[in-house]
């Protein structure tokens, strides 16, 4: 008999999902849950940018200077450049003070308690991150910010954790990108809704699992990290050609992978970018299918998909 066991935990400036799916008994599962927990806070407490005490926090502001940084840290900043490198910097970590200046400051779930601030900062070139061994070093008046990657590349790092604990299946959320593999609690394997950037509460597709495998899932959008300053609408989105939030149709894009750091990196570089971004991550094999929400001239919603 297949159980199902979910826990909800509220992190990261948004919610985790965690499901498993075992013939084994809830403390089993319990345990699972504890130790998913705890490598979550660890990210977090090492890699926010919100929090004072961060890892990266303190990197930032040793800015212009060589810093030890942990092996963590080192791994998540090699995919950075990889991924910097391969978007021609559509994905810049030194995004930071581009985003506290329009508007993104603090944290979503906490809007009122003061982040380190690093708004008075420029946007560096994506080339200036210089790791060498076990130390970085970034320009002047830089500052990075991981958001981009961070929730990805964390899903990666719990599902290596469940692929050793020999379950049925998983299906883990952390702010909506997703990571899955196996079956459900009906023996079938999981089904992934995709909802209407116009009304989440409506399902205008649907990707199914195939062959056990596993899949990550993330999708990327304008239509909900914004909000107006200086009479000035604004979203988390920045174009690091223009040093301000993307500006054209696309209200967001949906992207499947077999990691979710990459999927995490092309949703976002699609919906600044667009659709020739897309075609052109689909025909690198970066990605294995996209689906994007559009307005149409009317206003109306459009949808363009590939690969789902």
């Amino acid at each position: 008999m297949v159980n199902r066991f979910q826990r909800k935990y509220d992190c990261l400036g948004s919610k985790a999902f965690l499901t498993i799916t075992t013939n084994r008994e809830e403390k089993f599962a319990e345990l699972i849950f504890d130790e998913l927990i705890d490598k979550i806070d660890k990210f977090e407490n090492r890699f926010s940018r919100f929090k004072d005490s961060s890892e990266l926090t303190k990197i930032n502001r040793s800015a212009g200077t060589r810093t030890e940084i942990s092996q963590p840290m080192k791994e998540i900043l090699l995919k950075v450049q990889d991924y910097s490198k391969i978007t021609h910097g559509v994905f810049n970590p030194f995004i930071l003070p581009t985003l506290q200046k329009v508007g993104y400051k603090n944290s979503w779930n906490s809007p009122e308690t003061d982040s380190p601030d690093f708004s008075g900062d420029v946007l560096a070139d994506y080339k200036d991150l210089k790791i060498k061994d076990n130390s970085l070093k970034i320009p002047e008046q830089s500052a990075i910010d991981l958001g981009g990657i961070g929730k990805g590349y964390l899903l990666d790092q719990l599902s290596l954790f469940l692929d050793k604990k020999n379950l049925d299946g998983y299906w883990l959320s952390l702010g909506g990108d997703i990571i899955c593999k196996g079956i459900n609690i009906n023996k079938q394997p999981f089904e992934i809704n995709i909802a209407s950037s116009l009304d989440g509460n409506k399902t205008i597709d649907s990707i199914v699992l195939k062959n056990n495998h596993k899949i990550s899932i993330a999708t990327s959008g304008i239509t909900k990290r914004n909000g107006y300053k200086n009479n000035s609408s604004w979203h988390h989105l920045i174009n690091p050609k223009t040093k301000s939030p993307s500006k054209n149709n696309i209200l967001s894009a949906t992207v499947i992978a077999g990691e979710a750091s990459t999927a995490d990196v092309i949703a976002k570089s699609i919906v600044i970018e667009g659709e020739e971004f897309a075609k052109l991550a689909l025909n690198k094999q970066w990605i294995t299918g996209y689906l994007m929400q559009c307005l149409d001239k009317a206003q109306n919603l459009s949808i363009i998909r590939k690969g789902i």
